[in-house]
């Protein structure tokens, strides 16, 4: 497996220091170079490299505000920083850790020494980047995952799942917003039939087409369109005025129709139709999930009593 060659940039006012550096290290690595601190953090910036060699004794800006420059940065803060100096005091090495070092080293330089220690901090920094990178690609995993979860496999609307949760987080929702919280429900006019006379496939295609016709008319970010089990469908419709939760389920009704899927076996058209029951209410401390649900199933179940094919809107005290 190719292993991609890792960057060092070195920072050093002294052409002879940087060429020291240079012979140490560009067998293994590819080296950048900076001989004064601006252009050290423009290069830093560009080519992001894995570890910064740095002097401290530099005209302008020392190696001490460049560092903290550096480890300001958000895009070159992850950078590992050594300090390569003739400055020996043990101040001078305790303030260049607390600038944001990781190590310092001083002049004149071993070889076989600096090599070593530059190793061991690019091996920490690969190590570093691998555990990011599978980090990132874990996280994004498992976004992909809780999408699965919610999502209903064959409609790719929500699934029953999801909707309780949405549901049971709505109803908290308007409670303390006081505001209208709707619910539809709907069904498939005479499925089991349309299944027995055009196979299954066929009716995972017009489960797909609902799917479709529910996803396209619901736009609102806070609209949840699902599958509900089955052939039957629901949307959660919040934050709406009073009669809007009918306007919608009647416009979805008459979307499927114009789908104009056959249905030969319908005792209702010749082609698939929906039956719908619409629930709206103010939430109160009895109307719970449960409530809801049971609200909007008795108006479908009145709608297919009555004919099937239409809108049905819930009635209560």
């Amino acid at each position: 497996m190719h292993v991609e060659r890792q960057k060092i940039l070195i920072i050093d006012d002294t052409p002879a220091n940087i060429q020291i550096l240079n012979e140490f290290f560009q067998n293994d690595y590819d080296i950048f170079f900076a001989t004064n601190g601006s252009d050290g953090i423009r290069i830093a910036r560009l080519a992001v490299p894995d570890l910064i060699l740095l002097d401290i004794m530099m005209p302008e800006m020392d190696g001490y505000e460049v560092c903290e420059k550096i480890k300001a940065d958000p895009v070159t803060r992850q950078i590992p920083v050594i300090f390569v100096t003739a400055m020996s005091n043990l101040d001078d090495e305790e303030k260049g850790l607390t600038s944001g070092a990781i190590d310092y080293i001083t002049k004149p330089v071993s070889a076989p020494i600096v090599k070593v220690r530059v190793k061991n901090h690019l091996e920490l920094k690969r190590h570093r980047d691998m555990l990011e990178k599978l980090t990132i690609e874990l996280d994004l995993k498992n976004r992909e995952l809780n999408l699965l979860v919610r999502k209903d496999a064959l409609t790719g609307l929500a699934n029953r799942r999801y909707f309780d949760e949405i549901l049971d987080s709505e109803i908290k929702r308007a409670n303390r917003s006081g505001q209208l919280l709707s619910l539809i429900l709907c069904d498939v006019d005479f499925f089991k039939s349309y299944n027995d006379h055009y196979g299954h496939v066929a009716g995972d295609k017009c489960l797909q087409t609902i799917g479709e016709v529910l996803r396209n008319n619901t736009k609102r970010v806070s609209d949840l369109p699902a599958r509900y089990g089955g052939e039957e469908f629901a949307v959660i419709f919040p934050d709406t005025p009073h009669g809007g939760a009918g306007l919608l389920a009647e416009k979805l009704r008459q979307e499927m129709i114009l789908r104009a899927i056959p249905h030969a076996c319908s005792n209702v058209a010749e082609m698939v139709t929906l039956s719908f029951g619409v629930v709206e209410a103010q939430p109160a401390r009895e109307r719970d999930p449960v409530w809801y649900i049971n609200a909007a199933d008795k108006a479908l179940y009145q709608a297919k009593e009555i004919g099937r094919n239409q809108v049905i809107i819930a009635s209560f005290d």
